[in-house]
């Protein structure tokens, strides 16, 4: 890791998705290697930086944590401008935030610039027996026209805030211009 004090780029990455899939959980493993068990709701929003070596540039991630409860919705979409990246975040083993994966695409997309780049991430892979969203299907969304349209790549690793996907989403966020996903490794 690199220092806090010195990098090239700052990059928004803001966190979406419905309430309860594990978010400020991800952000807390991300940024301080922490798992809270009791964790609560969101209100509004939270954001923790972590700064990563990308070859000779320093990146410092400003990883935004967005409530994902209905009534802060008006407060969050400010919070979307500027953001190079989102990770749009469902509990695979509830289908219903699977199914609202469209909806806050659209939310990301009214209120955040054209050319994000987003991760669809199927969190909670401890709970892989209570599996309700088949990987296929979220990996076919991730590759329809409509998802490539909109830049959207699918996350097939069960620690989706690891360093390698701060790297991919940084790499991305760096050639904006190209409308593929990372190679996968």
């Amino acid at each position: 890791m690199a220092s806090d004090e010195a990098y090239n780029f700052v990059f928004k990455v803001v966190l979406i998705g419905e309430s309860g899939v594990g978010k400020s959980n991800l952000l807390s493993r991300f940024t301080k290697n922490e798992f809270n068990h009791d964790s609560r709701t969101t209100i509004g929003v939270e954001f923790s930086t972590r700064t990563v070596q990308l070859g000779t540039v320093t990146v410092k991630a400003q990883i935004w944590d967005t409530a994902g409860l209905e009534r802060y919705r008006a407060i969050t979409s400010a919070y979307y401008r500027g953001a190079v990246g989102a990770l749009l975040v469902y509990d695979i083993a509830k289908h219903l935030t699977y199914e609202s994966v469209e909806r806050w695409l659209k939310e990301l997309y009214d209120h955040a610039d054209p050319h994000i780049v987003v991760m669809l991430v199927g969190n909670k892979s401890d709970l892989a027996s209570l599996r309700s969203v088949p990987t296929e299907e979220a990996k076919d969304f991730a590759v329809s026209p409509s998802a490539q349209r909109r830049r959207v790549c699918y996350s097939w690793r069960p620690q989706p805030w690891s360093p390698q996907m701060l790297r991919a989403l940084s790499i991305m966020s760096l050639q904006k211009s190209t409308r593929k996903c990372p190679a996968k490794r």
